[in-house]
C-alpha cells in the first residue's frame, strides 16, 4: 500500500514537474526576445554612425576602428563585431522559439539553452499552469518517467538479489572418476 502511494506521489511529482517546462520555455522565450530588441536597438547606433561616415556600410565602419593606432579603439572594432555575429545568432534562436511548436521547442532547448540566460529565468520563473494539449501531453509523460523510475528502483535490490542466489546452483551433475 506504501509502494503504491509512494508510486503515485512520483507520478504526481513528474506531471507537476515537466508541466513546468513549457512554462519555463515561455519565460525564456520572453527573456531572449528582450535581448534581441536591445541588441537590435544598440546595432542600430553603430549603424547610424555607419550611415552617416560610411554609407551605411557598418563592416568598413569597423574595418576603420581595427585600423586606429589607439588600442581600445582597435579592440573595440572586434568587440562590436561579435556583438552583431551574437545577435544574429542570438535573434535566430528567439525565432524557433517564437515560431515552433512546443514539440520542436522543448529538444531545441535541451540541446541549444544559454547557461546565462536560463540562470536569469530561473532567478524569475514564477510557475504556471498551462493550458495547452501539448504541456498536457508533457506533464503526462513526466508523470510515467518518473513513475517508471521510481519502479525501476524499487525492484532492482530484487532483480540483484535473485541473480546472486541463482548464478550458483547445486542443480549440476558432478563428474566422479
Amino acid at each position: 500500500m506504501l509502494k503504491n502511494l509512494l508510486d503515485k506521489i512520483c507520478f504526481a511529482f513528474g506531471v507537476i514537474v515537466f508541466l513546468q517546462l513549457p512554462q519555463f520555455i515561455d519565460q525564456y522565450t520572453q527573456r531572449i526576445g528582450g535581448y534581441v530588441d536591445s541588441q537590435k536597438s544598440q546595432i542600430a547606433e553603430y549603424q547610424v554612425l555607419a550611415d552617416r561616415h560610411f554609407n551605411g556600410d557598418i563592416s568598413a565602419y569597423i574595418n576603420r576602428l581595427r585600423e586606429n593606432q589607439d588600442p581600445v579603439i582597435a579592440d573595440s572594432a572586434d568587440q562590436i563585431n561579435e556583438f552583431i555575429k551574437n545577435s544574429e545568432a542570438l535573434a535566430k534562436e528567439a525565432q524557433v522559439y517564437e515560431t515552433k511548436p512546443l514539440w520542436y521547442t522543448i529538444p531545441y532547448f535541451i540541446s541549444h539553452f544559454r547557461v546565462s540566460l536560463v540562470k536569469g529565468t530561473a532567478r524569475n520563473f514564477t510557475p504556471g499552469m498551462p493550458i495547452n494539449l501539448w504541456s498536457w501531453l508533457y506533464g503526462l509523460l513526466g508523470g510515467v518517467l518518473f513513475s517508471l523510475l521510481f519502479n525501476g528502483l524499487t525492484k532492482l535490490p530484487k532483480i540483484v538479489k535473485r541473480k546472486k542466489t541463482t548464478t550458483f546452483s547445486d542443480n549440476h551433475p558432478t563428474i566422479h572418476t
